[in-house]
């Protein structure tokens, strides 16, 4: 699944009355940009303005009627940076032997144009999940690539994982009669 790494979620600092709010899903925004006003219901406070944290776009807002009062510590908006973004997947357990970043893998992703992408794992998490017995592993995303937050995609890893062993693994391996661990005739 396409998923951003960097993820800002705005929260109320207040209770209060939500004014011009300026941005919508999808819009960008920059780092300082005014994204809202919280006027505040209790007149002990004061007006809060909220501002975007960093360069990057809106992925959700929360606020669907200007005007409308909103508790402290409710839920505005959500943004994050389009540069983030990555592919998730995740692969059983027992097929997880080997993947690491640098190796290749190939993404299917439904419907988009180029697909499938080549794409390089850059990050593989140590542990399997202990619901599933899988292994989660990140594949970096171009920024130009205009996949969708969620987007899901088929992965494919080729070539098929090649996995070394040490020496004194395979000498015990039994081997046919008259054969060592490196595979020469005992005899020559």
């Amino acid at each position: 699944m396409v998923e951003p790494t960097r993820l800002a979620e705005l929260y109320a600092p207040i209770a209060g009355r939500v004014q011009d709010c300026a941005v919508r899903e999808g819009d960008v925004v920059t780092a300082g940009q005014a994204l809202l006003r919280i006027v505040p219901t209790a007149a002990d406070a004061t007006e809060q303005q909220m501002a975007a944290p960093w360069d990057g776009e809106v992925l959700r807002s929360h606020v669907h009627v200007e005007g409308r009062e909103v508790p402290a510590q409710a839920l505005l908006l959500e943004l994050f940076d389009p540069h983030s973004l990555v592919l998730r997947f995740t692969v059983d357990g027992s097929q997880a032997l080997g993947l690491a970043p640098g190796q290749q893998v190939q993404a299917q992703f439904a419907g988009a144009p180029g697909s499938p992408v080549e794409l390089a794992i850059t990050r593989a998490w140590p542990a399997l999940e202990p619901d599933t017995g899988r292994r989660v592993l990140e594949a970096q995303l171009p920024a130009q690539a205009g996949l969708a937050v969620g987007l899901s995609a088929r992965v494919r890893v080729e070539p098929a994982i090649a996995l070394q062993l040490p020496a004194a693994t395979l000498d015990a391996i039994p081997m046919p009669t008259g054969q060592g661990a490196s595979g020469r005739n005992a005899a020559s």
